[in-house]
């Protein structure tokens, strides 16, 4: 009896032990892939981690960037906007505010008289006027700048001449300035006699006539020398070409003659010019005193001479007006006989 339980309870124990160890196989491989999915699943989680924390780190870096920016404005902002003291702080803003851009102004429209560093201009729709030009009741010169012209001015495009007082106007009727007194007729010059002195030859120069009235010249053109020095000055020769024949100081024959050419060195010497108008005609001798310049006329038959020297200062509505140093008195003839005079000289005529 002992020995079949014993029997039996062995069968029982060894089986138990075999289903133990069944179950403790089965624990251990099923505990043995737990741990190898639990270690799996850390590696993964730790790689999460760890790219977690990267992303994380970069977040914190772009956060600390932000947050200094941030910081950065904020202090900014603290600084436009909290209260300072002038004194220790002269800059108010640090950032400078844009300029509104300042429009652009036009400058003002010019219209009427305009005067500009001593010359007077007429604009008229903002241009300055050119030309011949009526403005109001009276008429007025301008040249191709603009500028007012004044005193005696050539018609543009005419041959005619018109005189221009000091304030520009024309002058419509004649006129006398105090050089030359000008025959007008609706603005247009007919005529002028230049106020030249009269100087006589005698009784120092007996044959000086042409010394004489060249000395008349040259005083009008602003050269103070008396008809001794021009006397000096001018050569002599036998040549009446080159130079004085004789003396002027003694009478004929001791004294004779001299041309234009003989004398037009003297001219040229006060004057840095001189112009002989020998055969040029009665229109160019009174281009010549228009412009105030006087001219020397050789004649024959006047005061008994074969040979006299003119001093010729203007001229009008067909009269010749001179001053004769032989008569130390102006005078005047006709057209028409002073040509005959003149033509009696072989025109000869001295001016500048």
């Amino acid at each position: 009896m002992n020995k079949k339980v014993i029997g039996i309870l062995a069968v029982i124990f060894t089986a138990g032990s075999f289903g133990l160890a069944q179950t403790v196989k089965a624990d251990t491989a099923a505990s043995s892939a737990d741990s190898a999915a639990t270690q799996k699943q850390d590696q993964s989680n730790e790689s999460n981690v760890s790219q977690d924390q990267s992303d994380t780190s970069n977040q914190d870096q772009t956060s600390t960037g932000e947050s200094s920016d941030t910081s950065a404005d904020s202090n900014a902002a603290d600084s436009n906007t909290a209260p300072t003291n002038d004194s220790n702080n002269p800059t108010k803003d640090n950032k400078k505010k844009p300029t509104p851009a300042k429009p652009v102004k036009k400058p003002p429209l010019k219209e009427g008289w305009v005067k500009h560093k001593q010359k007077t201009y007429y604009y008229k729709a903002n241009k300055k006027v050119k030309g011949l030009m009526k403005i109001g009741e009276h008429h007025y010169l301008f040249n191709k700048a603009g500028v007012m012209l004044k005193g005696l001015r050539k018609t543009p495009h005419k041959s005619t001449y018109s005189y221009y007082r000091n304030n520009g106007q024309r002058s419509e009727k004649s006129i006398g300035t105090k050089k030359a007194f000008y025959w007008i007729k609706k603005g247009k010059i007919t005529g002028i006699k230049n106020k030249a002195k009269v100087i006589c030859q005698r009784p120092e120069l007996p044959t000086g006539c042409e010394m004489t009235a060249v000395t008349m010249m040259l005083n009008f053109a602003g050269k103070k020398v008396s008809k001794f020095t021009v006397a000096q000055k001018t050569p002599r020769n036998s040549n009446p070409d080159k130079g004085f024949i004789g003396s002027p100081y003694q009478k004929y024959p001791g004294g004779y003659w001299v041309t234009p050419n003989g004398i037009k060195g003297v001219v040229k010497h006060y004057l840095g010019k001189a112009k002989v108008l020998t055969g040029s005609g009665l229109m160019a001798v009174e281009k010549k005193l228009l412009h105030s310049h006087l001219v020397v006329a050789w004649v024959s038959g006047v005061d008994g001479f074969s040979n006299h020297a003119l001093a010729l200062t203007g001229y009008h509505n067909g009269w010749i007006y001179y001053n004769d140093p032989w008569t130390g008195k102006k005078a005047s003839m006709s057209q028409a006989s002073f040509i005959n005079h003149w033509s009696g000289d072989a025109y000869r005529a001295l001016s500048y």
